[in-house]
C-alpha cells in the first residue's frame, strides 16, 4: 500500500509492527522478524527518514512511531511536491526536445492542415489541452457554420486556464456573434477590439499555434498551419501582445470587489467601449438595443459631459477619468 510514498513492502511490515509498539530496538525488531540487526536498524532508519518514526538515542536506540496522521499525511505531501517539481521540468525537457527534433528536421515546425473540419478538429484538440493562457485573434470568415468555438474555451475558462482575445470589430456587427462574445466575456474570457485584426490565430501556453494560411470568402475551403514550439511560435506572441495593448476592452465590467464607477452609468461605459471599438452608429444602436435617436442624444451629452469635441476625443478624455 506504501509503495506509492517509496516504502518497499519489508519497511511497510516493520511500520505496522513498529505502530504496535510504544517502542522498538533494532534488537527486538530483529529477532521478532528473523532478520539481521543490522537489516532491522537500516529499515528503522529509513522510516526515520521518512518521517514516520522517530529514534530516542540510548544503550540500545529505541525507535518511536509517529502519529501516521502527522508522518504520513507529511510524507505525501514532500512526495506530491516532489513529483509536481518534476512535472515544472516538463516543458524545459520538452523545449529540448523539440528543438532537436527541429535541427534534424525543420519540417517539423509547421504541419499543414487542410480542410475545415480538420482545422476545427485541431483547434478544439489544442484549446482543450490548454494548462495556463490561450490567446487569439477572431474575425469573420469562419470555418464553421455558427464561427464557434464556445463549448471547448468555456470548459478551459471553467479550469482557470487565462482567455485574451482580440477580435476585428466586424464581429460586433453579427449580433449573433455579439451575443456569443459577451457570453464568452462573461463566462471569463478578457476581450479587445480592433477595427482588423494581422490575421486569425489560436496561441496555447506559448507553445503550439493554429493559424490559416489561405480561406475562400465563404471561408470554407481553407488551409491552415500548425506551428510548434519554436522561435516562430514565439513571434506569433509578441505580434499577439503588442496588438493586445492598442485593442479597445469590450463587454467587460468593472471587478466584483470595486464599486462601479459614480460618474458614468453601466450603458454609457458599454457605449464608450463600442464607440472606442470603432463601430458605426446602427451597430451600436442594435447592441444596445436603443433607437438611433436616443444613440445621438447620449453620445452627445456624453461629449458634452467629457468637455470632448469630438467622438475621439470623447474616448481619450473618458480613459483618463477611469470611465473604461
Amino acid at each position: 500500500m506504501l509503495e506509492s510514498v517509496g516504502l518497499d513492502e519489508s519497511t511497510e511490515r516493520v511500520y505496522r509492527l513498529l505502530l504496535r509498539h510504544e517502542s522498538l530496538a533494532a534488537g527486538a525488531l530483529a529477532e521478532q522478524l528473523g532478520i539481521r540487526p543490522a537489516r532491522a536498524r537500516q529499515i528503522l532508519d529509513a522510516l526515520v527518514a521518512a518521517g514516520l518514526a522517530t529514534c530516542r538515542p540510548g544503550r540500545p536506540a529505541h525507535y518511536l512511531p509517529v502519529d501516521p496522521r502527522t508522518g504520513l499525511v507529511r510524507l505525501v505531501r514532500s512526495r506530491q511536491a516532489a513529483l509536481e517539481s518534476v512535472l515544472s521540468s516538463a516543458d524545459a525537457y520538452a523545449a529540448e526536445y523539440h528543438e532537436r527534433r527541429l535541427r534534424t528536421d525543420p519540417r517539423l515546425l509547421v504541419e499543414v492542415v487542410e480542410g475545415p473540419a480538420e482545422i476545427s478538429r485541431r483547434v478544439r484538440e489544442l484549446t482543450v489541452s490548454a494548462e495556463h493562457e490561450i490567446l487569439a485573434f477572431d474575425a469573420p470568415p469562419y470555418v464553421t457554420p455558427d464561427g464557434t468555438a464556445s463549448d471547448s474555451e468555456r470548459t478551459v475558462l471553467a479550469r482557470g486556464v487565462s482567455v485574451r482575445a482580440v477580435y476585428a470589430s466586424e464581429v460586433l456587427t453579427v449580433p449573433a456573434l455579439a451575443e456569443r462574445l459577451r457570453g464568452l466575456v462573461a463566462a471569463g474570457e478578457q476581450a479587445r477590439v480592433l477595427p482588423k485584426v494581422p490575421m486569425k490565430m489560436v496561441v496555447v501556453d506559448q507553445r503550439e499555434a493554429v493559424l490559416p494560411l489561405t480561406a475562400s470568402e465563404e471561408g470554407t475551403r481553407t488551409t491552415a498551419a500548425f506551428v510548434r514550439r519554436s522561435r516562430l511560435c514565439d513571434a506569433l506572441v509578441e505580434l499577439f501582445e503588442a496588438n493586445w495593448v492598442q485593442a479597445t476592452p469590450v463587454f467587460d465590467t468593472p471587478a466584483a470587489e470595486s464599486a462601479p464607477h459614480p460618474e458614468i452609468s453601466e450603458t454609457d461605459r458599454a457605449l464608450l467601449q463600442l464607440l472606442n471599438a470603432g463601430l458605426k452608429d446602427e451597430a451600436i444602436a442594435r447592441q444596445l438595443e436603443m433607437s438611433h435617436r436616443t444613440l445621438r442624444r447620449r453620445i452627445a451629452d456624453l461629449v458634452r459631459r467629457l468637455e470632448a469635441t469630438s467622438r475621439f476625443q470623447a474616448g481619450t478624455q473618458a480613459m483618463r477619468r477611469g470611465w473604461l
